[in-house]
């Protein structure tokens, strides 16, 4: 039987440093739609975001609407807390099959999909805690018992 450690520690570092980013990415995304819910916030959104197209040189017509910004990033709420989500079940039931060595194949494709969904999710932020269930997926597959002499027998 192999000791799975070194997966499961990677796993659960790449969790931690995900939910850490995650959960940022969604406070940042709610305290900017609890902020442009009153229209004193999104007034004032709007007017600093029309100086910065103005200080930029861009003309305020090229520019996409303070609307449609804000509309755009109020549905990113929704993307974050269900990306949140799957990175958690992924990476748990992942780590729950791999402690024992119970299905290291199916293991390391749910690290994967977890590293995939947090480099998506983190819009390319998320590198490290990808990386980390990149290289425990890998080494989930990777890593095969030895056969001794005696086991056909």
């Amino acid at each position: 039987m192999i000791k799975r450690t070194g997966e499961v520690v990677l796993s659960v570092i790449g969790l931690v440093l995900a939910l850490i980013l995650q959960g940022a990415m969604t406070i940042v995304s709610f305290n900017f739609m609890t902020k442009t819910n009153t229209e004193s916030g999104y007034q004032a959104f709007a007017d600093n975001y029309e100086q910065a197209i103005r200080d930029a040189g861009v003309n305020l017509n090229d520019a996409p609407s303070a609307t449609s910004i804000v509309d755009a990033l109020h549905g990113f709420n929704t993307f974050f807390i269900v990306a949140l989500i799957v990175v958690i079940l992924l990476s748990i039931l992942g780590i729950i099959f791999i402690v024992g060595n119970k299905k290291p194949m199916l293991a390391g494709f749910l690290f994967l999909f977890a590293g995939i969904v947090v480099i998506l999710a983190t819009f390319l932020v998320g590198f490290v805690p990808a990386l980390l269930f990149l290289i425990a997926a890998i080494m989930c597959w990777a890593r095969k018992p030895k056969r001794d002499a005696f086991s056909n027998f």
